[in-house]
């Protein structure tokens, strides 16, 4: 020891050339590895995308199966830097109560010893509750536990950040990043022009159709959009809700919220790729009812095939969208989504403009700087205690 520095200024250099060594290995991007938990590139392109970029960016991404340990997997897969958690339910949601309480107290026992081992934890808060509502008390648990041991949380945008804070207490505001969502520019086909998609969809040319499009949930507002949509009363204007209910019974609810209405249609069962260009093709608007949402892909992919929306402005939703671009609405209001759709109706001269507005806003969320972001966030964490 430097006989002129004291034990306090002796280990305070000795820390501060710990972190400049951390900060020296995690600027090469190409030693970061890290473990995606769960993943669903099969139906979420999301994760594909950003998992893709990543990797272009020289990083190691593994995909964690929610049904394996995660300390057998770490073995397997090698240490990582970060393990990047996503939807928390698949981790912990089993048969029953019983066997749903048993993986979730091993889920939390192996994240502490991961801790131990000095892997950092990242969390995107894709949600704040899982939306098939099950195992509601577990699920709270989970994720109050994940938002206090997380190193960094993830949120698509300010309003999705001030919520989680708001909701799960978060007192360090500091590990929270926002870090958009991406597009979906590309990704799917986009080749059909819209005569061809409503012949496809048995739709007549001269109809304004609105159209909601993915899975089918109470939380989306399609029961209210029903409703809304009855009073507009316009023999013009169609609906067309497509996707996968939630379940069964969901789905009776509405054959039977629609069965006198001609002009309302409901296409019902997983919309495939291939057949999204279709939907999207054939509509005039794109709705989003949604009564409760932390962010949305589907608008998103919604922008990216230059197509004006309706959401609510009072929730994340305002943050993406604007209105030149969509007719924004107080979900507050009780006429709020009526009114919507009726500006639709008495603009339609303004539809297209809007919808290559939005084409423009979202080629500025593309995957690249999402990507880059998201490194940056790691290093972050990777610095800290």
């Amino acid at each position: 020891m430097n006989k002129l520095q004291t034990p306090t200024e002796a280990n305070s250099d000795k820390s501060q050339f710990e972190l400049d060594r951390i900060v020296e290995q995690v600027s090469r991007t190409n030693n970061l590895k890290a473990i995606f938990l769960p993943v669903f590139d099969t139906i979420n392109p999301y994760q594909e995308q950003l998992i893709e970029h990543l990797v272009d960016l020289g990083m190691q991404i593994e995909k964690g199966n929610p049904s394996n340990y995660l300390i057998p997997t770490v073995i397997k897969e090698g240490k990582p830097h970060i393990l990047h958690l996503h939807w928390l339910h698949p981790l912990f949601v089993r048969s029953n109560w019983l066997k749903s309480l048993i993986r979730l107290t091993i889920l939390i026992t192996e994240l502490y010893i991961l801790r131990l081992m000095g892997v950092k934890i990242v969390w995107t808060a894709h949600n704040l509750k899982n939306h098939d509502s099950l195992y509601l008390k577990f699920d709270q648990i989970c994720t109050r536990f994940i938002a206090k041991i997380s190193h960094g949380i993830i949120a698509h945008s300010h309003t999705a950040k001030a919520e989680i804070i708001k909701t799960l207490d978060i007192k360090d505001r500091n590990k929270i990043f926002v870090v958009p969502h991406g597009n979906y520019i590309g990704y799917y086909d986009n080749n059909i022009g819209r005569v061809e998609a409503r012949k496809k969809l048995n739709i007549p040319n001269q109809k304004i159709v609105m159209l909601l499009l993915g899975s089918i949930r109470s939380n989306k507002g399609v029961l209210e959009l029903i409703e809304a949509f009855k009073r507009l009363k316009q023999e013009k204007v169609e609906l067309l809700v497509a996707g996968k209910p939630a379940n069964k019974e969901f789905e009776q609810l509405i054959k039977q919220k629609i069965s006198e209405h001609e002009n309302i249609q409901l296409k019902s069962g997983f919309v495939p790729d291939e057949e999204i260009q279709t939907y999207m093709n054939a509509c005039d608007v794109v709705v989003f009812p949604y009564q409760e949402i932390l962010t949305s892909g589907a608008v998103f992919l919604a922008m990216s095939f230059s197509k004006p929306c309706i959401a609510p402005r009072n929730c994340c939703l305002g943050e993406v969208l604007d209105h030149d671009g969509a007719f924004l609405y107080n979900s507050d209001c009780q006429d709020g989504l009526l009114q919507a759709m009726e500006y639709v109706i008495n603009n339609q001269s303004k539809l297209i403009n809007m919808g290559k507005h939005n084409l423009q806003l979202a080629e500025q969320f593309n995957w690249s700087k999402v990507a880059d972001m998201t490194i940056k966030l790691y290093r972050n964490c990777l610095v800290k205690s």
